[in-house]
């Protein structure tokens, strides 16, 4: 009886798979020209993944764009300001990789003054 529920433990211990999670913040996305006016729109959050068989898969330039695209089209936004990034790899039985990146942040639109009349 005790073989078996420690057998059950290690195979649902197993199916649910292991979670290894890493973040940073970054202050903003692009620089800002000279004289631009940022307008806040608020808070966003986006996410992308990607899954692999037998391999993680690698979180690269795309899967950030992506999660970042994802948030900024919630408020219809240019650029992220004081955005956090959380990378989250989960492997299940060491057969299936799973690679997904969160972010969020303040979405802001991006103006330009008009030149002043001459």
């Amino acid at each position: 009886m005790m073989r078996r529920l420690l057998l059950l433990v290690a195979c649902y211990v197993a199916m649910t798979g292991c979670t290894t999670v890493m973040g940073t913040n970054i202050a903003q996305d692009k620089l800002l020209p000279t004289g631009a006016v940022v307008e806040k729109l608020g808070s966003v959050n986006g996410s992308a993944s990607a899954g692999h068989w037998f391999w993680a898969a690698w979180a690269d330039k795309t899967l950030y764009e992506e999660a970042k695209q994802d948030a900024l089209r919630q408020k219809n936004g240019d650029l992220l300001l004081n955005a956090k990034i959380t990378t989250t790899l989960t492997t299940y039985l060491s057969l299936y990789y799973r690679t997904e990146i969160a972010i969020m942040g303040t979405a802001a639109r991006l103006t330009t003054p008009a030149p002043a009349p001459r």
